[in-house]
């Protein structure tokens, strides 16, 4: 009984897996003449499960932590040298993200409340902790995680409310309305507003603004005010998808909608109401992550408003891997009005470890800092490290852009043009993946593609690919074969995949 029972549970562990198909232009490691991973050590006795970063306005860095309370420190050029102290040592419930509201008072999403923690008397010790807003829903259950607070430039905030899990039960006794139906399904919205992007007002009160999320472990807003949400591979999620969040939309998790006043009970449970008919009340996903090529655990979305302090890589969204080694660097262009785009790795293994849960720039811009967690979806990685910028800048495609038929690739260099010229140096293969309540996707209706025709810029920055065929809802995956930029040397991160949302 107790083999078989090992049995069923590696069943179901193995049933979780994507499958992924081999590509060929693999990343090397990022050599530390371009960007540097260094270790910052946090003191002795500090749980280093990091939920927040942030700098305040005196370039302090500002590390809010799962068991160990908030520490503070000025950054110094030698990681060893950090001199931190301790705004509070209270442990905090499960918290996952921070905003600085002033350099001694912070806004912080706990799985029950959004909290302000104030030091009053400026010792430089917290000494208020004021609940903002407990309006939505608690089950008990361990995976309810809550992101943000996202400023609207209103006075109030966003925040992404996750789902529950089925690994986890519902207390007997929850705050708020307990919905029979919303428990159902594998990740599923027992209480209110689970699997939402809600407004918090400054008030307290809740204005739901989108449904239909599962694991949003990650928001953030670009510098033109779009909102951002990161989401995680599983049920009715074939890949982890990035989402541009917009009022009133329903991004695809059903188990949300028992919660939408407009949707819940006339149309009866949302598990039963059919995929293609939830299909189509779906907004897709901007981009979407390849399992186990690019992303397996998004977090948090960040963006590169440095000006080119950190490289060439200005306004383009960094997201951090919860169970891979990795940073993704995110090209969002609009297409027909509707965002999509392109993914690519910043920088993958080189010294960095998995659990990468939050970002923050730093106020020089040259560095980008790291926090890192462990929550069971990886190997054990806690810690805080940075990406310095040397101020060498790599061979890498800077940008992915759709043409009519085919895309621009433009690079950070200008590129060798004898070899961007040959067709055989672009292997390209699309894919798409599939809706429904099932646990990830294979890669599905895949195939191999051709270039028709190759075209170098004048200036050798940019390859232009017409292709034998390009098709909305798919994703299209270039990988680069033994090109070099005109000076000799080899790209650093060869794959490149774009999601296709509409046609130009």
């Amino acid at each position: 009984m107790k083999i078989q029972k090992v049995l069923n549970i590696f069943s179901q562990a193995l049933a979780g897996f994507a499958l992924v198909l081999p590509y060929v232009g693999q990343s090397v490691e990022m050599p530390p003449e371009y960007y540097e991973v260094q270790e910052i050590p946090l003191p002795v006795g500090v749980a280093p499960e990091i939920g927040g970063l942030k700098f305040n306005s005196k370039g302090e860095l500002i590390v809010l932590t799962r068991r160990s309370g908030i520490l503070i420190a000025k950054p110094h050029q030698d990681p060893n040298q950090f001199q931190w102290r301790t705004f509070t040592d209270h442990s905090l419930h499960n918290p996952m993200g921070i905003l600085v509201e002033s350099d001694h008072q912070f806004l912080i999403p706990q799985m029950a409340e959004l909290t302000r923690i104030v030091d009053t008397d400026r010792d430089g010790t917290a000494d208020l902790f004021e609940a903002v807003s407990t309006e939505w829903g608690v089950s008990g259950n361990y995976h309810e995680t809550n992101a943000g607070p996202i400023p609207d430039g209103e006075g109030n905030w966003f925040v992404a409310i996750g789902t529950a899990s089925h690994n986890g039960p519902t207390f007997d006794y929850v705050r708020g309305e307990f919905s029979r139906t919303g428990r159902r399904g594998r990740n599923y919205s027992a209480v209110k507003d689970k699997g939402w992007v809600v407004k918090v007002t400054s008030d307290g009160s809740i204005i739901p603004w989108a449904s239909g999320f599962r694991a949003n472990n990650g928001i953030g807003m670009s510098p033109s005010g779009d909102l951002w949400v990161t989401d995680n591979q599983g049920d009715w999620r074939g890949t982890s998808p990035i989402y541009h969040v917009e009022k009133g939309r329903f991004y695809g998790h059903p188990s949300s909608l028992v919660w939408d006043a407009s949707f819940f009970p006339k149309n009866g449970d949302p598990l039963e109401f059919g995929v293609d008919r939830l299909n189509q009340l779906r907004t897709p996903a901007a981009i979407q992550l390849p399992h186990g090529l690019v992303c397996n655990s998004p977090s948090e979305p960040v963006f590169d408003a440095t000006n080119g302090k950190f490289g060439p890589f200005k306004g383009q969204m960094m997201v951090g891997d919860i169970a891979g080694q990795r940073i993704i660097r995110v090209m969002p262009e609009k297409v027909r009005g509707v965002y999509q785009g392109a993914c690519a790795f910043l920088i993958e293994n080189s010294g960095l470890r998995g659990g990468n849960n939050r970002l923050t720039f730093s106020p020089e811009g040259n560095a980008l800092y790291v926090g890192q967690t462990y929550r069971g979806w990886g190997a054990p990685a806690e810690g805080l490290q940075r990406i310095v910028w040397t101020g060498v800048t790599p061979l890498e495609v800077r940008q992915m852009s759709l043409t009519p038929g085919g895309f621009d690739l433009t690079f950070t260099k200008p590129i060798d043009a004898n070899a961007a010229n040959d067709p055989d140096r672009y292997q390209i293969q699309s894919y798409r993946y599939s809706y429904g309540h099932k646990y990830g996707s294979p890669q599905l209706d895949r195939k191999v593609h051709f270039s028709k025709r190759v075209n170098v810029s004048e200036d050798k920055f940019t390859v232009s690919l017409k292709l034998d065929q390009v098709e909305a809802g798919k994703v299209y995956q270039i990988d680069l074969v033994n090109l070099f930029s005109s000076d000799g040397l080899p790209i650093i991160n060869p794959m490149v995949c774009y999601t296709v949302n509409q046609l130009r």
